[in-house]
């Protein structure tokens, strides 16, 4: 425990991430269960916890420590976490204020960091609609079209997916509001916490590190605007 009484964060990193890295999908789920029963936040579990673990894991993958099927356990585990996680979390019951779309470019198949985006904003009282991975441009239009979206949340892990993610922030720039007020388009993905100047470049509004990063950055966007 921390000196708040807290659990303490890199212990629960450490003991997740060891858990995920030997396959223990239980003992994965008794860390962050334990941890969520002591007071840790939602956020700082997303953020401190599964968000690091994929990280590590993607960085072994990339110099050939582990096999893209571990890769890809360890992901499927942390999504399992996540939901577990996230059903235990107090979600807000009133009236959605403000609502997103979000979706990975159409060649992304990296979708967690959009989940987490999505589960934090859903306990803000958000509508947050998550459209998951590889979605294809056309049918994005057709959802901002009908459904018209405070905002539009696009995400990336590779730079090489970033012209096909210009390509759809175009796309979306496009839609006729009919006098409504056009989203806000919000980017996020490794390549944009490494160099955040690509959200200019790609025609973004707003990008952001992390989903915890985000949602402080939209509330604070949408409390300016009212």
């Amino acid at each position: 425990m921390s000196a708040d009484g807290m659990p303490d964060m890199a212990a629960v990193y450490d003991a997740y991430l060891a858990a995920v890295r030997r396959g223990e999908r239980r003992t994965a789920f008794a860390v962050v269960d334990d941890a969520s029963r002591a007071g840790l936040p939602l956020g700082d579990i997303y953020v401190h916890v599964f968000q690091p673990t994929l990280r590590e894991i993607g960085r072994l993958w990339q110099h050939n420590e582990i096999s893209v099927a571990d890769e890809h356990l360890a992901t499927a585990i942390t999504q399992a976490a996540m939901a577990r996680v996230y059903s235990q979390a107090m979600v807000a019951d009133a009236e959605a204020a403000h609502t997103l779309l979000a979706a990975c470019a159409d060649t992304e198949r990296h979708e967690v960091g959009l989940r987490m985006l999505c589960d934090l904003l859903e306990c803000e009282g958000w509508d947050a609609r998550y459209l998951g991975a590889a979605v294809p441009i056309e049918s994005l239009v057709a959802m901002v079209r009908e459904q018209r979206p405070d905002v539009v949340a696009l995400s990336t892990a590779l730079p090489a997916h970033l012209p096909r993610l210009r390509a759809m922030v175009a796309a979306v720039r496009e839609v006729d509001g009919n006098g409504a007020r056009p989203p806000l388009i919000l980017v996020g993905g490794r390549p944009f916490v490494e160099d955040p100047g690509l959200a200019d470049t790609v025609g973004a509004d707003l990008t952001a590190p992390d989903a915890m990063h985000a949602v402080t950055l939209l509330r604070e966007q949408f409390r300016r605007s009212a």
